[in-house]
């Protein structure tokens, strides 16, 4: 496995591991992939990568921000998908390292999740990183019209 800058190129494979997760319905808020020139817009240009595989997506992972105001911009969040196929082999925890390490090289001192608290594999995925869960939001958002709850996770760098 490698890991490899994500490009637009990269776009039909990352929506169609969206789109799994958008489908198993306890994952994200999202009920539709977005464009590429959407998604271009709301991830960080040098904070973004896919795992490849036998030339195969087979995950990724990205970064945006949380806010446009000065002062925040090294407060991120964070997005990381794996293929259906190939969860629970490692390529998360490989993945997020990369983008632990990538980031604070940047200068990135918060990364921050928003997670259903029913998706227990990656929370605990987070927690093995150091990102501490800040609390919950109780019904957050709606998602096909039922009310979902979000657990807050950051972590902070210790070297930044």
């Amino acid at each position: 496995m490698e890991i490899q800058k994500l490009e637009q190129k990269h776009y039909p494979d990352v929506a169609r591991i969206y789109q799994q997760a958008i489908d198993a319905g306890n994952i994200t808020l999202a009920t539709k992939t977005s464009s590429w020139k959407d998604w271009d817009k709301d991830h960080l240009e040098n904070m973004r990568f896919v795992a490849i595989e036998n030339n195969t997506i087979i995950g990724w992972v990205a970064l945006s921000p949380v806010l446009q105001r000065t002062g925040y911009h090294g407060v991120t969040e964070l997005s990381i998908y794996i293929e259906q196929d190939h969860q629970g082999k490692g390529i998360g925890k490989v993945l997020m390292q990369h983008i632990i390490d990538t980031s604070e090289n940047a200068g990135i001192w918060t990364i921050m999740s928003f997670i259903f608290p029913e998706n227990d594999k990656s929370i605990l995925l987070h927690k093995k990183f150091g990102f501490k869960l800040l609390g919950t939001q109780q019904k957050a958002a709606q998602l096909n019209g039922i009310w979902m709850d979000n657990c807050i996770l950051e972590r902070r760098s210790a070297l930044i």
